[in-house]
């Protein structure tokens, strides 16, 4: 049975706003330190993939204008994403805005050259001169992490331009294969991991929650939560205000979570600024039929990574 904490009106029907839900919407947006990374980032960090390559130009600037009008001021994109578009629509939506925000981008590429090309295109694309969190994106079995970690690979071009001023921080993501964090955190001297943090994760029996976050902290790094709405598929649920309560209250510094529209936007900030308590573990079990099935079909545009799971 889940608990009596709920946020009228944020249930998946989308049910009529009170005044008291305008008062959360405009409240003070929770900050958490990125750890070692000298940035108080808000709680919410803006994640791209959808909101960015869907919809029109004219609504993912706008999209990021309202993000940062209720305190959102931390982003998350990639070389990748929308074939560039979600870093070009970030950088043209950041003009003014730059020396506010925290911007954190990646490369799936693994050789030097072929990061170089993508760190040059994203500082391009980005329109700025400085990159604060560049990940390498995605790592994945034995071999892609072998590949990921040589010293004149992406590593090489990393620091050359972190060196040089365009790149602040450095990560590593990924989405499977929870060792290979454990072997890059040792292997290199990382700042921040882009971890699943969602109740998606618990009812598949793969947690980064007991090893992974806490072999974290112990090298004081950053940690950044996504997969929070099962990159999508929470808006299938009944209510999705107990998977974002279950991720926001685990060790994270921030939770990297996509949208459609301005409408999702707006949800997701009003639950995160009312600061709801930690799910009751017997609330979070109950849970993982829901998240299972929602999660045995995709979307266009959604990334099935549970397929690695099962």
């Amino acid at each position: 049975m889940r608990d009596c904490w709920s946020m009228p009106g944020i249930i998946n029907d989308m049910t009529t706003q009170t005044i008291g839900e305008q008062d959360t919407l405009h409240a003070t947006m929770p900050k958490r330190e990125l750890r070692g990374l000298d940035w108080n980032a808000s709680l919410l960090t803006l994640g791209g993939v959808k909101w960015d390559t869907q919809i029109p130009e004219t609504e993912a600037v706008e999209l990021v204008h309202r993000a940062i009008e209720l305190g959102v001021n931390t982003f998350d994109t990639a070389a990748g994403y929308g074939g560039g578009q979600s870093e070009r629509r970030l950088g043209l939506a950041l003009k003014g805005h730059r020396d506010n925000v925290f911007i954190c981008t990646k490369s799936y590429k693994r050789d030097y050259d072929g990061a170089r090309k993508d760190i040059e295109q994203s500082l391009k694309s980005l329109q700025t001169d400085r990159i604060d969190l560049f990940y390498i994106h995605g790592i994945e079995d034995d071999q892609d992490t072998a590949n990921a970690l040589k010293p004149d690979g992406v590593l090489k071009a990393i620091e050359e331009f972190r060196d040089a001023g365009h790149i602040k921080h450095v990560g590593v993501s990924g989405h499977c294969f929870k060792h290979n964090h454990i072997k890059a955190m040792d292997a290199y001297p990382f700042e921040a991991i882009l971890i699943p943090v969602g109740i998606f994760n618990e009812a598949y029996g793969y947690s980064y929650h007991k090893q992974i976050i806490p072999a974290a902290r112990k090298k004081n790094l950053a940690v950044l939560g996504m997969k929070v709405m099962g990159a999508g598929r929470a808006k299938h649920t009944a209510d999705i205000t107990p998977y974002l309560r279950f991720s926001i209250n685990q060790d994270i510094d921030s939770a990297v979570i996509g949208c459609d529209s301005l409408t999702q936007l707006e949800q997701l900030v009003r639950i995160i600024k009312a600061q709801p308590p930690a799910l009751p573990n017997a609330e979070v079990e109950a849970l993982f039929n829901e998240a299972k099935s929602v999660t045995q079909e995709w979307d266009p545009g959604e990334f099935d990574w549970v397929k690695h799971y099962v």
